[in-house]
Parts: C-alpha cells; structure tokens; sequence
C-alpha cells in the first residue's frame, strides 16, 4: 500500500463555531471546510436550485449551434449524432437523441467501434455520412481534437457542431459551433461540465428558443428537460466531474429523477444488480450503473448500452441488462488478470534497476494480448497502487494503442502535448488521455520517454499519496444527527470529497477479517464510554497492526449501514496508524 501524509485541517475558528453552534462539530468542519461561512451560503448548498443555473447562450457560440439545429429541425434535414463509447459519450447522445426525436427532427446516432475505430471522429464514417445525405452532424464527448475530420467533413457539405468538454489542442477544426466550457476565451461560468451535461445546456437553449417546441409544432411540456436529469447525473460521476457549482445542482436534481426514472432500461438494471432503485445516490452510479454501461464500450460495443437507455420496451430492456451484466462480469475478470501481469512487468522492472519500485519516473506496461477496452481501467488501478503517472498499451490490429491515468500534480496531457510526435491521435484531459502510437516499432523508444519526462519534473513531496482530514473528533460526535445532517451535504464526489475524520487514541476492543479472501478488516473500537463498529475495505493485511487492546489512530469516513431494515453508525477506515 502507498504510504499516505495526513493533512489535518485546522479547526474553525470560535466566531464560526459559535455562529453554527446549533449544529452537529462534525458538519461545523466541512462547512468551514467547504467555505461555507454564512447562513445564505449554507442553505444554497444544502438547497441548489435548477432555476440558477447559467443561462446556456452565455456558451460564446450557442446562438450559432441553436439557429442550425432548429432549421434543420424545421426543413427535416438528416442529423445525425456522433458519440464516443464511455458512460459520459453514450448519456450525452442519449440526452441530445431523446431531446431532437421529441422536437420532430430526423435525427440518427451513431458510436464508434473502440477497437476498430478509436475514439473521436474518423474519415471513413464521415464519408458515409455525406453519402447517405447527412446534412448536420454534431459530435458529442468528441471533436474537439478532430481537426482533419470536420475538414473533411466541411469539404463534403455537412455543418458540424461540437459538444464536447475535453482539453483543447493547438488547433482548433473548423465546425461551424464549438460547445466546451474548457475552450480558451469561453465565458460559460462553469468549466467542470461533463459532456452530457454540456448536451444538456444545449437542450436547454433549444427548447427555449422554441417555446418548448411550439414554434416547431411538436409542443413538449414546460420542464420536460428535468427527465434528462438522470442521465445527466450518471455522466457526471461516471466521468468524475468536479461536484460543485451547476454540476451539483444537476446531480442533486439527477438523483431524485434517477430514483422514480421512466427509463425501463435503467429500472431493469437496477432490478439485476439488486440495488434499490429508491435509494440510488452518487455511489450507486460510481460503482454499479456507470462500470456496467462502460463495459459495454469496453469489450462488445457501446450501442448495447444506448439501446438500454432509450428504449421504451420493457421485454428488451430486459434482455439488454442481462447483457450488460455479463458483458462487466468478464470486464472484471479480464482486468484483474491484466493488473495483476502488469504489476509483475513493474516489479521485473524494478528489480532489474536495483530499486524497491520505481521511484520518481513514470510506470509503463504493455502486454499485446490485453483488451484494449479494459487499458484505462489498468492504469487507474496501477496509478492509484504505485502512485505514479502510468500509461498501459495493447496491440490491436497491429497499431499499439495505449491508456494513461495520472495522479495530483501531473497534468497528463501536458505531458501528452510535449510528445505528441509519437502518436498517431491523442486525447483527454488532466487525469486521463488515450493515444495510437505512429508505429508499433516506436513503442519502447516513448516508454523510455515517459518514464524520463515524468522523474524530470517529479518531486520527492509527490511520492506519497496526501490524505486530507477535515478535522479531529471523538467518537461521541459520532452522532445520528451527525450522520443525517453529513447526508444532507452530498451528492460527493470530486472536489466535494466524503469527509474524513481523525479519532485519536481509540483502544481496539475486537479485531478481525472478513470477505471471501478476507480481504476487509473489521474493528470494534471505543473511547470513554463510547463504542463504535468499523470497517476497512481491502485492509485485511494490516490485522497486526491493530491488534486487540492497542490503542491506534483511524482516519474514517462516517456512514450508515443499513441491513435487513436495521440502520447503525458505521465508520469506513480510510487509514490508521499507532496512536503517537
């Protein structure tokens, strides 16, 4: 396990505490935290509202996008949506699909083949599209890179118009409309919109410059945009958007339309993952529907999982959640195979050096028999076990294709642009990028490249991971009233993290494992009179380092643990160390 600096927060001051002395010590932190320092700025956050959200024209080039959408709508020109293959790419063709399908239009989608295909617009799909007479194409969670493709495209006679929120290269293509809140110049105010989300806005400017469809003679009912919400929801935490400012009113929004939605496909999922459908939250989405609808992408093709989002026929929604389960069961195996060859490339490396791991330069791994659909995912396990910048390739049809994940402090794309005369085509944002390399023959000459470019601008105080406390509690404010209230604060999520905790010199009273391998650690804890059950996930090797009777500190997460009707405080052990 990476070993972690905590950070501790400092207390909020008296005057604060004492403003907010009507609340739980435990919520005082994170609203000191959070900089919610007033009653107006509190009840904003505790009660967002939809009619606050920007107005969608101030995108620089909505007005543009909006006026051709809505001829085309209006003289039944072919549209046609090219979307991308992940959780973000198919809920955002699903929200703009649904929206201009209500509005009348003669509008088709399409996504790509990851294998076959890659991410982005490609030459071959748009030379069809001009041949079957495609008038209007709109890209969405794609174009922004593509700047041969619309060329092309605009060669051929199609306008196109970009939906997109990823990073923006040297050079701009030149569609007739750019939607990215990322764009240099943009004066959208928020910049952390997932690219369903930039859809959204999108949807929202037509339908009020059409009277909710009226002036088209397709009148849809004020507010229809809300049941888009759900999809909404479920791209921004799949894609890990910041969950502050308009993507936490619409997650917060998302969720209550998520948990009475009308999709049958959803509902069906929910049905086969056993998961209450009532109760669905930013969790339920981040490890169960978003991993089930990129797995599809991943390993078959992502239209399995649009199909599932847009269909309004019980019987096949059905049949389309079985498939998506068993298509993330094998995406599960598959990937634990692969992390596991790839942590034994970095150990053979690391031997081989002399050194314990490698140190300050960047991991690579490559095997030519992975699924190309599963490479992201290796490298987020991979970046997040060995805490540095990782890129992981695979063959697929002779090209090497590669995924990379990052960690805090390394923009991985401004790596990406510094070598972009390795690759083929590039993409992605801070955190993440996908790449073709120009040529197999190339692929350890830019290993060494990354590896050497990452120790170049490393510094020791990256080496661990930094975990960020909100404060210092006993376990007496481990109250329901704290728990509730803690509740209240979420959705969380990226810049809104669970909070964390620190309880001091707590006497372990029972210690043990459980899970199949057990894998998890299960303490019993107290302090005073106070007694507390805690669980740490995938910490079932650190048993000797709470041993019974000692006395040690946890970082935890406070939860409720709910089972069989039953609720009690459980705390989620994030890290412990002996009590110093």
């Amino acid at each position: 396990m990476t070993p972690r600096t905590w950070t501790i927060a400092d207390p909020p001051p008296t005057d604060f505490r004492t403003g907010f002395s009507h609340l739980p010590v435990l919520v005082q932190y994170v609203l000191w935290r959070r900089g919610l320092t007033t009653p107006a700025a509190v009840e904003a956050f505790l009660q967002p509202e939809y009619r606050r959200l920007a107005d969608p024209f101030a995108f620089r080039q909505m007005r543009p996008a909006v006026d051709r959408i809505r001829r085309a709508l209006e003289r039944q020109e072919p549209i046609m949506i090219y979307g991308d293959y992940d959780a973000d790419g198919v809920t955002a063709t699903a929200v703009l699909y649904e929206t201009l399908s209500a509005l009348g239009g003669a509008v088709r989608w399409y996504l790509p083949e990851r294998l076959t295909e890659g991410y982005g617009l490609n030459l071959q799909a748009i030379e069809e599209f001009a041949r079957t007479g495609t008038n209007i194409l709109i890209t969405v969670d794609c174009g922004t890179s593509n700047v041969e493709e619309i060329q092309r495209a605009k060669s051929l006679g199609l306008d196109v118009i970009v939906i997109d929120h990823h990073h923006q290269p040297p050079i701009v293509p030149p569609a007739l409309a750019i939607i990215n809140p990322v764009m240099a110049g943009e004066t959208y105010p928020d910049r952390g919109l997932s690219s369903a989300g930039v859809a959204f806005a999108v949807v929202r400017a037509l339908l009020t410059s059409t009277d909710y469809g009226a002036q088209l003679g397709h009148s849809l009912a004020p507010g229809w945009e809300k049941w888009l919400l759900d999809l909404v929801a479920i791209s921004t935490v799949a894609d890990m958007m910041p969950l502050r400012g308009e993507n936490r009113t619409l997650v917060h929004y998302g969720l209550l339309t998520l948990r009475q939605t009308r999709r049958p496909g959803l509902r069906a999922l929910f049905a086969i993952m056993g998961s209450p459908l009532e109760r669905a939250d930013e969790l339920t989405i981040g490890f169960t529907v978003a991993p089930r609808l990129n797995a599809a992408g991943r390993l078959q093709h992502a239209s399995i999982a649009l199909e599932l989002l847009l269909t309004h026929d019980p019987d096949r929604a059905q049949r389309l959640a079985e498939q998506l389960q068993s298509i993330n069961l094998d995406r599960q195996r598959l990937t634990t195979m692969a992390v596991a060859e790839a942590l034994e490339q970095t150990d053979l490396a690391s031997r081989q050096a002399g050194q314990e791991q490698p140190r300050y330069g960047g991991v690579t791994a490559f095997a030519s028999h992975w699924s190309p659909g599963i490479l992201g995912l290796v490298a987020g396990q991979l970046a997040d076990r060995l805490w540095r910048p990782t890129v992981v390739m695979a063959e697929n049809d002779g090209q090497i294709v590669g995924s990379g994940r990052s960690v805090p402090g390394v923009n991985i794309m401004t790596v990406m642009d510094e070598g972009r005369e390795y690759f083929l085509r590039y993409g992605g944002h801070a955190g993440a990028c996908g790449f073709t390399l120009r040529s197999p023959e190339q692929r350890l000459i830019f290993e060494q490249w990354f590896r050497d470019r990452i120790a170049d601008g490393w510094q020791p105080a990256q080496a661990a991971k930094e975990l960020i406390i909100d404060g210092r509690a006993q376990l007496s404010d481990v109250t329901a009233d704290a728990l509730d209230m803690l509740a209240t604060l979420g959705p969380y999520g990226i810049d809104h993290t669970r909070p964390v905790f620190l309880l001091e010199r707590v006497r372990v009273l029972d210690v043990g494992t459980v899970g199949a391998e057990q894998q998890h650690l299960r303490l019993t804890i107290g302090q005073g009179r106070d007694v507390a059950r805690c669980i740490g996930f995938r910490q079932g090797s650190r048993l000797a380092d709470a041993a019974a009777g000692r006395e040690i500190d946890l970082a935890v997460e406070t939860t409720w643990n709910e089972w069989q009707g039953r609720r009690e405080a459980q705390l989620k052990i994030i890290d412990l160390r002996s009590a110093g």
